[in-house]
């Protein structure tokens, strides 16, 4: 086995491999987030979407995103306690910024339909082809899915750590051109929807957008930190 296949954090002391934990236990409940979001968008676009149910799950993704808040911090305060990082400290602070925002954007989106009237809208553009909604959600869904992988093998596999970053950017792109692809689709008959119902569509497919953009970054960082951990 090569030098670069070894482990990036295989001489962390306790506090580092505390710090770790934290993140990914972060990680867990960021996922649970986006999951939920998911699953909250796919129940609304089916025909018999209870009002009720709807704003119980909107406000449980509230909830989650606060627990969410708490980790961060707790994980912040313990890396400010010494949790060095080999010289690493500002880019794990980087790191869990950039993952508590894809829980911020989660719940910015959730808010989104809490307070505008898109059903219709989500219920037909949900499956439309390529550019549909919910590939849309599966690209991004699943580069936060592959983000937590990506950062549990920090103390396994270098070499897993670089293909899974290359590959949530891979995921951010492929979400992306969906993105615009639905956004063309959407301005194409602009005529049949209402023009507030429009700007809150953009908004709520521009914000889910941001979920992708997080995770990317936060790909982006990981790698920065093995090449300075392998430096």
């Amino acid at each position: 086995m090569s030098g670069f296949d070894l482990r990036v954090f295989d001489m962390f002391g306790r506090k580092e491999r505390r710090a770790l934990q934290l993140l990914n236990e972060h990680l867990d409940l960021v996922v649970k987030i986006v999951e939920d979001l998911s699953s909250l968008i796919s129940l609304i676009a089916g025909e018999k979407a209870e009002p009720n149910i709807i704003d119980v799950k909107i406000e449980m993704l509230s909830i989650q995103e606060s627990f969410a808040d708490d980790a961060y911090l707790k994980s912040l305060v313990t890396i400010c306690n010494g949790a060095f990082f080999s010289g690493l400290r500002e880019d794990f602070i980087n790191l869990f910024n950039s993952i508590d925002d894809i829980a911020d954007f989660a719940k910015d989106s959730s808010q989104i339909l809490a307070r505008s009237k898109l059903d219709e809208a989500i219920r037909r553009y949900y499956e439309d082809g390529e550019a549909s909604l919910s590939r849309f959600l599966d690209k991004i869904l699943t580069s936060v899915k592959v983000l937590r992988e990506t950062v549990s093998e920090l103390q396994r596999d270098v070499s897993k750590v670089l293909k899974n970053a290359i590959h949530v950017k891979e995921l951010e792109e492929e979400a992306d051109d969906i993105k615009w692809k639905m956004l063309r689709a959407i301005f194409s008959h602009r005529s049949e929807m209402d023009v507030l119902t429009l700007l809150e569509l953009k908004e709520f497919l521009l914000t889910l957008d941001e979920i992708a953009d997080a995770a990317a970054h936060s790909s982006e960082i990981l790698i920065t930190i093995v090449t300075k951990a392998r430096a």
